[in-house]
């Protein structure tokens, strides 16, 4: 989800909803077919709004797409087109175009510039052109899946085998090993998303893992928060790490989907149990019990008045900033 004003830019699993959130009942909806082969997948996983206010759509199978008010234009690796309702392709250099099908994550740094997150690598994009790096360049996991970016200009990479900083020179990894996630004793149950990659040939994921990272988030002190899948959410702040883990006093799950901070600079998490904010010193977890929609919450983003707008396996919830 991502906002464009007052509007609520909300991707799903069977297209896109562009929801006014003033009116609370305008809304219109965009597909594969309602955009005429614009949009090349209606599986949506991150919702993107650059500094133009251009809307950007990394989907499920289907490249990166992006929406400027009236046209779509879409690019994979093989090449990009856009339509107004007439489509021009033009095509990439074999390995000069967006690393892969399937985008997780996507950050705009100062230059303008777009750092892509795939399932084959950080796809870099100046407007023109990709550079993607890979694990032979220093990444540690091809498979990414979140994206942040330090005061100082460093890059930080969620992947499925641990985290990655690159500042713009070299790459430096860390891992479990390093103190990267819980200690995990087996299966652990998440009943909902599904990470796996039985049909694109890779690993499987069904037991937790410190290394899996799904989400990334840097506070105002500089302190890198990193959600894992199953093993809690950690907090480096560049010499030493601790991890929460789902309990009384603690983060609500151990699967950690979203990171955002706050407009107060609260740590607001999306668990596979509810919502958890943390003020630096306490968790408070807001779950069904509370009013919100289902405790599996995929996605978090704030509107202009604070207020955190939450994306759950069952819809949309919306918890005032009072």
């Amino acid at each position: 989800m991502a906002f464009e004003g007052d509007v609520l830019w909300i991707g799903l699993s069977n297209g896109i909803i562009r929801y006014d959130s003033r009116t609370a009942d305008e809304h219109q909806v965009f597909t594969v077919r309602s955009t005429q082969g614009g949009l090349l997948s209606n599986g949506i996983y991150k919702v993107f709004v650059d500094r133009s206010g251009t809307k950007w759509f990394g989907t499920y199978g289907g490249g990166l797409s992006k929406f400027d008010g009236r046209k779509w234009t879409s690019l994979t690796p093989y090449g990009g087109g856009s339509t107004d309702y007439g489509t021009a392709w033009a095509t990439y250099p074999p390995g000069e175009g967006l690393g892969d099908l399937w985008v997780y994550d996507m950050l705009q740094d100062p230059n303008g510039d777009f750092w892509i997150a795939t399932w084959k690598g950080i796809s870099r994009f100046d407007g023109r052109k990709f550079i993607t790096y890979t694990t032979k360049d220093g990444l540690i996991d091809k498979w990414v899946y979140a994206i942040a970016r330090d005061r100082h200009g460093e890059l930080w990479f969620g992947t499925e085998g641990g985290i990655s900083r690159f500042d713009g020179n070299h790459w430096t990894s860390y891992t479990h090993k390093d103190g990267l996630g819980a200690d995990t004793g087996g299966p652990s149950a998440e009943p909902r998303q599904d990470y796996s990659h039985h049909d694109r040939g890779g690993k499987t994921n069904r037991t937790a893992n410190p290394n899996f990272v799904l989400s990334l988030a840097i506070d105002r002190f500089e302190a890198k928060w990193i959600g894992t899948w199953g093993a809690g959410l950690s907090r480096f702040d560049g010499k030493n790490w601790k991890t929460f883990i789902a309990g009384p006093g603690s983060i609500g799950g151990n699967f950690v989907h979203a990171l955002s901070i706050g407009p107060d600079g609260q740590l607001f998490a999306a668990t596979n149990g509810g919502v958890s904010i943390y003020d630096g010193e306490h968790w408070a977890t807001f779950t069904t019990a509370d009013g919100l929609l289902d405790n599996n919450v995929f996605s978090i983003v704030f509107d202009a008045k604070g207020n955190a707008w939450l994306g759950t396996w069952k819809g949309l919830s919306k918890m005032d900033r009072d």
